[in-house]
């Protein structure tokens, strides 16, 4: 049952007739009913239809990541289609006939804020390290920015995720991995904010690392 709330001219809710109305990032939308495809799809229709998966399901995951580092792009999207939309050029790589993640190029965050410098990863006990230089304070780099922290795991499809973690002038943090990790090659990312956070800074994708 569709619902008008002002009359004729004014929006509705669900299904009226051949067409469908719903709110959507403060806008009525009247649609049409969607008509079944019997068409087989394209080799190009399935590689795009694919990447679009790989990609949306992975940005999902690191939801609490892009939806603080792209909210500032924002205007009549949502955060995970911002970043969806800046990082499909570069968001893929083929090994044989498969399309993957190109991890390395991934980016959940974007701003002013200076990425860190001389970042080092390891693995030691069951745990991941990250290490950064020191830099010279500046409008966009403070020893009181707050470091973020991700961790994603390909073969178990699990994230790690830390938010506002530690400072920059730490200059190192200790992530524990869970138990089942050992063994297992992880990607690694780092960003930092503001101490406010009304400031982002780039997303840094500092290596992969078996986690021992």
């Amino acid at each position: 049952m569709g619902i008008q709330q002002s009359g004729i001219f004014g929006p509705f809710r669900n299904k009226v007739g051949p067409a469908v109305g719903r709110h959507h990032m403060g806008q009525d939308l009247l649609t049409a009913l969607p008509h079944p495809v019997k068409r087989k799809a394209t080799a190009k229709q399935a590689e795009a239809r694919l990447k679009f998966g790989l990609l949306n399901n992975f940005l999902k995951k690191i939801a609490p990541l892009v939806n603080v580092g792209f909210k500032t792009f924002v205007k009549q999207n949502t955060p995970v289609n911002e970043a969806f939309s800046y990082n499909y050029d570069r968001a893929f790589v083929k090994q044989g006939e498969e399309w993957l993640i190109n991890y390395p190029e991934i980016i959940y965050s974007r701003g002013d804020v200076l990425s860190p410098e001389g970042v080092q990863v390891t693995s030691a006990e069951g745990k991941i390290t990250f290490s950064w230089l020191p830099q010279k304070q500046s409008a966009y780099c403070q020893f009181t920015d707050q470091a973020s922290f991700l961790v994603y795991n390909p073969a178990k499809k699990m994230r790690m995720i830390l938010k506002v973690a530690v400072k920059r002038n730490a200059l190192s943090f200790v992530m524990e991995m869970p138990v089942d990790f050992p063994g297992d090659a992880v990607h690694c990312y780092m960003s930092f904010a503001s101490a406010n956070g009304k400031m982002q800074g780039d997303s840094l994708y500092v290596g992969a690392v078996e986690v021992v």
